[in-house]
């Protein structure tokens, strides 16, 4: 529950500390005096935005801290409470600086704001009078139903194969997809494949084809060249040879002289054979070339078609062609195999449907059982609160497919008329109906929520006389079982048993500042009874007020 709440520096709010009654506590207060602003402050702690707006004095922060008592039971509902320090009292706070920074802190320590509000939201349940439209919503009276029947365990166990089902929907989707546009693509990759198939990629250099292209396109400026080496060294009396063997010869006659000579004598035999060598080379080369213009032919073909596979594929290379081809070689293989890979998918996803319809259809049955309790629980509030002909159906119809929440759509009917069938809420009830079925469906669940604390603001509208008066009788009773805070300005809901806080404003010279007191019992008539008529109060007012009090 809510023991305390402190509010520094917030709105006209400069100051004010909030102890609260573990069961039932009632706020009034004239139109303007700050309750609004009162409930946007707890509002922080819920994790709601801020800014520097919010700040009375902007030159200090604004500072909102919620002290809760907790029990074992509810440390275990918070999320990571490991991570909080969580004790049987814990402190939840807001700051926000006149910067705009905010800070959170829980215990403090800090925290980011998402977990606060994470903790908060377990902590606190807030239901206003605008919240009542909420219950024309279909998804809301699901989760009405899901929370009155205990339908958490059969919902995580739906959820779990509910995931795996989509997942597993999604992934033959795009089975299929890859299928589909792979079929389209195939006859393209074949024509690929055909192409880098025409010749045998493994077994090929193309520095090799290119140089035996390049000897045989110039075999006859080879052979040219070579007989003319041939020629100018080794034939005729004029030779190169010739003439430096003579030379050689008279050198050897005096290379006995001195060691220069001798030196000479010998590079000179060298240039001789290396000469020799050069002749008998380009002989042999001669020899061996021979034009052969069908494997010239034969080698322009193959290199021309690399050339256009590397330009057409924007490769460069044997190496990177055969990477190329091995990768559409798997590619096309892999569309082959698609078949065979959705088809096993189709029968793991029957599978799970299957069991998701298990889940689901358990998740229904137990859906429907609440129905005949929900219809009296509901049908005799609501005839407390003056709606004497209130009927009440529980109707549950199969969804197309499947949802994260099950195959039903929920919708709790309602008529106020006999003979007129209960028909959905929405377009049916008044604003004063609504307003009655959602605080009747707020006290059926009461007793099924975990909620420490909840907060009412206005729910009274439109309700007065002898309906505000069962109103505050449904607020005590529900306050036996949680604690209730509640924002009134309903003289009858304001006085059921517990805390009375009266909040007003006062005016300095600069502005204006609210304030909030706890009445005792004698301030209590005096406010009950300007609530009944004027400030400051008749004596019939008065009396009126204090006979109010021991009713309820």
């Amino acid at each position: 529950m809510l023991k305390s709440l402190y509010i520094k520096n917030y709105a006209i709010i400069e100051q004010i500390q909030l102890e609260f009654d573990e069961q039932f506590n009632v706020i009034t207060g004239e139109t303007g005096a700050g309750k609004s602003i009162l409930l946007g402050a707890l509002g922080l702690i819920l994790g709601n935005r801020a800014d520097t707006k919010v700040l009375y004095n902007q030159d200090e922060k604004c500072i909102v801290q919620a002290e809760f008592a907790i029990n074992d039971q509810f440390i275990n509902l918070l999320p990571e409470s490991e991570n909080y320090d969580l004790e049987q009292t814990t402190t939840l706070r807001r700051e926000i600086n006149s910067k705009g920074k905010s800070r959170a802190f829980i215990n403090d320590t800090p925290v980011l704001l998402n977990e606060l509000k994470g903790v908060a939201q377990i902590l606190v349940d807030i239901h206003n009078q605008y919240d009542t439209l909420s219950i024309t919503s279909l998804d809301y009276q699901r989760e009405v139903i899901d929370i009155y029947a205990r339908t958490e365990k059969e919902q995580k166990a739906y959820h779990k194969v509910y995931h795996d089902y989509l997942g597993l929907k999604q992934e033959i989707q795009q089975l299929k997809n890859r299928h589909k546009k792979g079929k389209v693509d195939q006859d393209y990759l074949l024509f690929q494949l055909e192409e880098l198939g025409k010749i045998p990629l493994n077994n090929l250099s193309k520095d090799s084809l290119e140089e035996e292209f390049n000897t045989l396109s110039s075999s006859e400026d080879i052979k040219h060249t070579l007989a003319q080496i041939t020629q100018t060294i080794g034939e005729g009396e004029m030779s190169v040879e010739s003439r430096l063997l003579e030379i050689n010869r008279s050198l050897g006659s005096i290379s006995d002289v001195n060691s220069d000579l001798s030196n000479l004598h010998q590079k000179m035999e060298e240039v001789i054979e290396d000469l020799q060598e050069i002749d008998r080379s380009s002989v042999n080369l001669a020899e061996n070339l021979e034009h052969n213009t069908e494997r010239a032919a034969e080698l322009k073909e193959t290199l021309d078609h690399i050339y256009l596979l590397e330009k057409k594929h924007n490769l460069n290379g044997i190496e990177e062609l055969i990477q190329l081809r091995d990768q559409i070689e798997e590619q096309t293989s892999s569309n082959q195999d698609l078949d065979g890979l959705i088809s096993k998918k189709e029968n793991k996803l029957a599978e799970i449907k299957k069991e998701l319809w298990q889940r689901a259809e358990t998740l229904t049955e137990k859906r429907q059982s609440c129905g005949p309790k929900l219809k009296k629980y509901l049908e005799a509030t609501l005839r407390n609160l003056a709606i004497a002909n209130a009927n009440i159906d529980l109707v549950i119809t199969e969804l197309s497919d499947f949802e994260a929440h099950g195959i039903d759509k929920v919708d709790i009917r309602f008529s106020s008329n006999k003979g007129i069938e209960p028909q959905s809420i929405e377009g049916t009830a008044s604003g004063g109906e609504l307003s009655r079925l959602a605080l009747s469906v707020k006290s059926l669940l009461a007793g099924h929520t975990d909620k420490l604390t909840m907060i009412f603001d206005e729910i009274d509208t439109g309700i007065s006389g002898a309906v505000a008066l069962q109103l505050s009788h449904i607020l005590t009773d529900m306050s036996q079982n949680h604690q209730i805070i509640c924002i009134t300005h309903s003289p009858q809901v304001a006085s059921a048993q517990g805390k009375h806080f009266n909040i007003y404003k006062t005016d300095t010279a600069e502005r204006t500042i609210t304030h909030v007191r706890t009445l005792s019992q004698e301030e209590r008539v005096n406010e009950l009874a300007k609530m009944l008529s004027t400030d400051p109060p008749s004596t019939a007012a008065i009396a009126n007020a204090t006979e109010l009090l021991k009713a309820v």
